[in-house]
């Protein structure tokens, strides 16, 4: 029985460094979560950074929460953030230099000779990068939550992240007011696939504090059910309170957003691509898709991208000669890209090939699923796949199998040209109410979570 069918609420101390109006792809899951948790009786209240024009928002993201949740934001120091703003102010300095007349007199950091100074500046960048940059918020948040937790009994403290220094936070606090702590630490973190090309001090750190997270922690979640089982294989020891809740999406979303509608065949990328997640494959596939066929496959193909750390797809297809298709955009608000994903004739899923990458599920992988569109998944035999093979139409193209690739772009531009799949055409909701992966439903198995660290001994 939960705590909403007996009417007695129960309060939760949600910690999450992303939260609105920030517009981070992980902020969607806390929105989520905090939206649903009032209808199963337990009431949120956030705990954030300040709100911050460097990084990207979305105010609109900001209606989604309840007037009844109460936010607190404090401050932060991120070094790493301003060094980089830095590295971008000096760039574009740089291409206004010839205009200058006469140049104007250097000063303190840029007086030193550019080498030296970039290579100081990496070496800060690396430090406060241990285990990663958002550490020195730790501080504030626990002081914020020291403040509440003495003048609220909290039930529950629930940490969420990337960025997963923030978990000290929750370590701190429930060891101090002795409450259950649940980590939800969402992305793996020592064996996380971004993770392939850092230093080794900056992977022993992450280990560290993996161990620290999972021997103290009440209850540790990860999005997805193949790196859950690692974790519980790492630490067998503990391993009965790791569990697994994989991202979602909200069916509020997606029944009351429109399909947008295009005049091209349309394949649509929302994202970014890092780490292993590269868009070469695609491009040169579309590049030996579009000059094998009649031209007017190419004038009737647009490939739209929509994220950010997309700058060498953007390099690589002038390099291709395509970029008349493939047009790259930054981040739209979440409502904007449902429409054009509800629009879309292709919805494109790139997932790196190696050995860690099979249990990666992105985030908009659920957002996919829940348009109901056909998916292109060039994707390694894994954890996503195996959801597609249960719950969508879809092409799978194992990476470098051009072949397949031009096949599946056939498929799916033949079906373009005879009607078949017709934006704007809506699927029978009940696909989006019975999914695991609704929100309301996921919501129920979070806060199962929190009744069992409740329970005594």
């Amino acid at each position: 029985m939960n705590s909403a069918s007996t009417g007695k609420v129960k309060k939760v101390l949600v910690i999450a460094y992303g939260f609105p109006p920030i517009a981070y792809v992980g902020v969607y899951r806390t929105i989520r979560f905090c939206k649903y948790l009032p209808g199963e009786g337990w009431l949120p209240e956030v705990i954030t950074i300040e709100e911050d024009d460097q990084i990207f928002s979305d105010p609109n993201l900001l209606k989604r929460v309840s007037p009844d949740i109460r936010i607190h934001r404090t401050t932060m120091i991120d070094v790493w953030r301003r060094i980089q703003y830095r590295r971008i102010r000096e760039a574009d300095a740089k291409k206004g230099d010839a205009q200058q007349e006469p140049p104007q007199k250097k000063k303190g950091l840029e007086a030193i000779p550019g080498k030296v100074r970039s290579a100081f500046l990496s070496v800060i960048l690396n430090a406060f990068s241990i285990p990663d940059h958002m550490l020195l918020w730790v501080p504030f948040a626990t002081l914020k939550g020291i403040s509440l937790m003495r003048k609220d009994p909290f039930d529950v403290i629930y940490t969420t992240t990337p960025p997963h220094s923030e978990h000290l936070t929750g370590l701190i606090l429930s060891a101090i007011f002795k409450k259950p702590w649940i980590a939800d630490c969402r992305d793996p973190i020592s064996d996380n696939f971004s993770l392939k090309d850092v230093s080794r001090i900056h992977y022993i750190s992450n280990k560290y504090l993996e161990k620290i997270i999972v021997r103290y922690a009440d209850k540790v979640i990860i999005a997805s059910d193949y790196y859950c089982q690692r974790l519980k294989e790492r630490y067998p020891a503990h391993s009965h309170k790791i569990t697994a809740i994989l991202n979602g999406f909200d069916p509020e979303l997606f029944e009351k957003v429109d399909a947008a509608g295009f005049d091209k065949f349309t394949i649509l990328y929302t994202g970014s691509m890092y780490g292993t997640i590269r868009p070469d494959f695609f491009l040169k596939g579309l590049k030996k898709w579009v000059e094998s066929r009649d031209g007017a496959v190419r004038r009737e193909t647009q490939f739209l991208i929509h994220g950010w750390m997309n700058d060498r797809a953007e390099a690589l297809s002038k390099e291709l000669g395509i970029e008349d298709i493939v047009k790259i955009n930054g981040y739209i608000p979440q409502e904007e890209i449902i429409r054009k994903q509800k629009g879309a004739d292709l919805l494109l899923l790139v997932i790196g090939s190696d050995e860690r990458s099979k249990g990666v599920i992105t985030a908009k992988f659920f957002e996919y699923l829940a348009t109901g569109r056909t998916i292109i998944a060039v994707v390694p035999e894994g954890e996503a796949l195996d959801i597609l093979r249960k719950h969508q139409k879809y092409h799978h193209v194992p990476e470098d199998d051009y072949d397949s690739l031009l096949n599946a772009l056939d498929t799916a531009y033949a079906e373009y040209c005879t009607g078949k799949q017709v934006p704007g055409v809506k699927r029978d909701s009940n696909h989006l109410h019975e999914s695991a992966f609704n929100a309301r439903n996921q919501v129920v198995d979070l806060v199962n979570i929190f009744n069992e660290t409740l329970q005594p001994n």
